[in-house]
């Protein structure tokens, strides 16, 4: 069961069947609180770790004065319409939980490979359509959530998080059975979900 897997990981709490969200305590300045737009948790920077924003105005891109957020452990951007994921997201050093779910991004930035601490990204319900060869740099990452996304390339550098990927979510995107087969001996340690397609190249028999 898929479940019984979840609850393996420590400080994994369920939010979707295969995309967990962080809880951790941070230190003793944390008491848990989940801000809910950027000025509120500015007040509080020092000891702001989780800020989410779901389905707020259409922001193109995350707004410069987020990054002044530093000890963000937590972000979830959801629902707002993003375009474009910035370049500067590598900023956030101490992110464990990055969820970007149902905006309208096509490609995650290269520098998002420099984020060293993540173990959980969400990119599900996007238009996304290759994932960046620097996946492979983010050596503690254990979920994947890229349901519901054009995706057709997976870089050769996934390999990489052969020991600490335990779920890759590719529900929703269509990989023939041969290319499953495939990713299962690459990364055998994962558990992949998928939702059935026709493989065409077999042809009708």
């Amino acid at each position: 069961m898929i479940i019984s897997i979840l609850f393996l990981f420590v400080g994994f709490v369920p939010d979707t069947a295969s995309a967990q969200k962080l809880r951790y305590g941070y230190d003793q300045q944390d008491d848990g609180t989940v801000y809910k737009s950027i000025d509120e948790a500015l007040l509080h920077a020092d000891k702001a770790y989780r800020l989410k924003l779901v389905n707020k105005r259409k922001m193109d891109s995350l707004p410069e004065k987020i990054f002044q957020l530093t000890n963000l452990r937590e972000l979830t951007v959801k629902g707002c319409k993003l375009q474009v994921l910035n370049r500067r997201i590598s900023e956030f050093k101490k992110l464990i939980y990055l969820n970007v779910g149902s905006n309208r991004l096509v490609r995650l930035p290269e520098t998002i490979g420099d984020m060293q601490e993540l173990k959980g990204l969400v990119i599900s319900k996007n238009k996304i359509y290759e994932l960046p060869e620097s996946i492979g740099k983010l050596t503690k990452l254990e979920i994947i959530d890229a349901w519901d996304n054009p995706l057709y390339v997976l870089p050769s550098s996934i390999t990489n998080l052969v020991e600490t990927l335990k779920i890759f979510d590719l529900r929703q995107v269509a990989i023939r059975q041969s290319e499953l087969d495939q990713m299962e001996k690459l990364l055998p340690n994962t558990n992949i979900l998928t939702t059935s397609f026709c493989d065409c190249s077999k042809g009708d028999r």
